[in-house]
């Protein structure tokens, strides 16, 4: 082989070895064809769906941030093998927000996967006018519920 050969060789090797270092974090969900980790339904409305994220970078995808919360506290995945948590904003569905810094407004006329009543929105403006709208309780992730779900 020549060393022209070997170039793309070594770009594709380069590229598998950036992607291999890069921090682990959340992905895009297949959304209609995969299933909640926890409650094994089809996650359907994105307005509500979470992911954690493993440092080995396993991604566990949930349909309600009450699924989510159910799963952590289960310890299904020890706590130090946790990289990271994430929610998807309810106000804008394309936007994940690092779930211990996301506030929750819990409204219990809020219609949500399994029954969490929960939403996760950015702090700030638009968090203070949906509480304002809706109202409910706004919430911490260390102050969520413990029941997680349904509850």
């Amino acid at each position: 082989m020549t060393v022209r050969h070997l170039r793309p060789l070594a770009t594709l090797v380069a590229v598998a070895l950036a992607g291999a270092c890069a921090p682990p974090g959340p992905r895009p969900i297949a959304l209609g064809k995969e299933n909640c980790r926890h409650c094994h339904m089809t996650i359907a409305d994105p307005r509500f769906a979470a992911e954690l994220v493993t440092a080995k970078r396993v991604v566990y995808v949930f349909d309600d941030v009450g699924c989510l919360l159910a799963f952590v506290r289960e310890g299904t995945v020890p706590e130090e093998q946790v990289h990271s948590l994430w929610v998807y904003d309810y106000l804008r569905p394309d936007s994940l927000l690092d779930a211990r810094q996301a506030v929750y407004l819990r409204v219990d006329t809020l219609g949500t996967p399994m029954g969490s009543h929960l939403a996760a929105l950015r702090p700030g403006r638009a968090a203070d006018s949906l509480h304002a709208r809706l109202g409910g309780e706004p919430l911490a992730w260390d102050r969520l519920p413990a029941e997680g779900h349904g509850g």
